[in-house]
């Protein structure tokens, strides 16, 4: 008896080409609350987000940081994601988004940095103008501490406020927090007050000054 040839069961060739996508299959578990489907997908993809964020520039705390995001993110979205062919894909369009968000708020943040800790100028000024305009950039740099919140405002000052580099484990410990927080709430705390300083209109002399007292 001749075998069958394969071109005579049409329905048998469809349905080897056509089976399900795995990570449609996932998808669709963890949308019924299937927890261990969820990790599934945390463990497949939890190295392409942080090697995408990497890739992007990020230091491995900030990469870290948005691989947890981008799980965030996909908590929310696998509603629309049943149907797509390519969750790899949402993946790292996702992390490179978070990724280069994460580096613009950075170098925000260091722009605020570097304005803290540029150092007062001590010599008085030969034009009575340039006294003039610095005591107006020291005043706005003053509202500016003050329109952000109390906490932010005294991380700020224990960071910057003293001469030398600044302990942070004894930050921490002052603050209630753990070491490996301060840099980020400390970024934050120094975006916010660049926004302030931007909504009072601050704008830093060449060779700047920058003394809030």
């Amino acid at each position: 008896m001749s075998e069958s040839d394969p071109s005579e069961h049409p329905d048998r060739n469809c349905e080897a080409h056509e089976r399900p996508n795995p990570d449609q299959v996932l998808v669709e578990r963890a949308l019924r609350g299937d927890d261990a489907a969820w990790q599934a997908i945390v463990d497949r993809y939890a190295g392409l987000a942080f090697a995408t964020a990497r890739r992007c520039g990020l230091d491995r705390p900030s990469a870290e940081d948005v691989a947890q995001s981008v799980f965030a993110s996909l908590v929310k979205s696998l509603a629309t994601l049943r149907d797509s062919g390519s969750l790899a894909g949402w993946i790292v369009t996702t992390s490179r988004r978070a990724a280069w968000r994460v580096a613009r708020q950075a170098q925000q943040a260091r722009q605020a940095r570097d304005l803290l800790a540029s150092a007062p100028v001590e010599e008085p000024l030969a034009d009575p103008a340039e006294e003039i305009a610095a005591f107006e950039r020291r005043s706005q740099v003053r509202e500016a501490l003050s329109m952000i919140d109390e906490r932010c405002r005294a991380l700020l000052q224990a960071l910057f406020g003293g001469t030398g580099d600044p302990d942070y484990a004894a930050i921490g410990t002052r603050f209630g927090i753990a070491v490996n927080s301060v840099g980020p709430i400390r970024n934050r705390c120094l975006q916010r007050l660049l926004e302030a300083l931007e909504k009072v209109g601050f704008r830093p002399r060449r060779g700047a000054d920058f003394d809030a007292r």
